[in-house]
């Protein structure tokens, strides 16, 4: 430790951020143009089709699920091996999937993976199982808990499926590191053919409150 460096610490203040290494982000490009829902597809959700437009909308760049309407949306493009990147920001109760390699049609947490963004420490998670905390491959694997900033804060997270693995990071935390090969009980692998998925689309599953995302990036692999 430098002597500016111990000088900061000893009064309290906040150490200058690093500038990102150029080289971490090499290979990304955006999926959400910061505009308008351009790239994007509503599928079907249980019960029936989504109507056009509902369920998801774009304000100040941010992409969001509206409170009531649910939905789920889709990349126009087909993934296999990706990691994807983005900014999330919860609401009290909130609750989102991301479904990687997924179907336009059927329940994206069955036919395809579904990965848990919400807000597990609100007043309405109180009994989840453990396969339903954020960062969870829900009914499926169990993550950590999330080191998520309280509701209504910027949290950036990153999930990675490349071949049979899936690892999901949130604020720079590995929180779940999981092969799909793992997953040996008959019950679980029919309940989810997904599991057995080794591309589709990337979608955002709308559940409960707002959830607002931004930065929304892929790499291939």
């Amino acid at each position: 430790m430098n002597r500016i460096t111990a000088l900061i610490l000893a009064a309290g203040l906040a150490l200058p951020a690093v500038a990102q290494d150029p080289k971490a982000e090499e290979g990304f490009a955006p999926i959400f143009n910061g505009k308008d829902l351009s790239g994007w597809v509503y599928g079907r959700k249980a019960g029936g089709e989504n109507k056009a437009g509902a369920g998801f909308a774009v304000e100040n760049g941010a992409l969001f699920c509206t409170e009531k309407d649910g939905g789920y949306l889709f990349t126009e493009k087909e993934y296999a091996d990706v990691v994807l990147r983005f900014d999330v920001r919860l609401a009290a109760n909130a609750n989102l999937g991301i479904a990687l390699r997924a179907p336009l049609e059927g329940d994206p947490a069955y036919v395809g993976l579904e990965v848990k963004v919400l807000d597990d420490s609100g007043s309405e998670y109180r009994r989840l199982r453990p396969e339903q905390y954020h960062g969870s491959i829900y009914d499926v694997f169990a993550a950590r808990r999330a080191p998520l900033k309280p509701a209504g804060e910027w949290n950036s997270e990153e999930v990675t499926v490349k071949a049979r693995r899936v690892t999901v990071a949130v604020n720079g935390e590995i929180l779940l590191d999981a092969s799909l090969d793992d997953v040996k009980d008959d019950a679980i692998r029919r309940k989810h053919p997904g599991l057995k998925n080794a591309r589709g689309r990337l979608g955002l599953l709308a559940h409960a409150g707002r959830v607002e995302l931004r930065n929304l990036r892929v790499k291939e692999l």
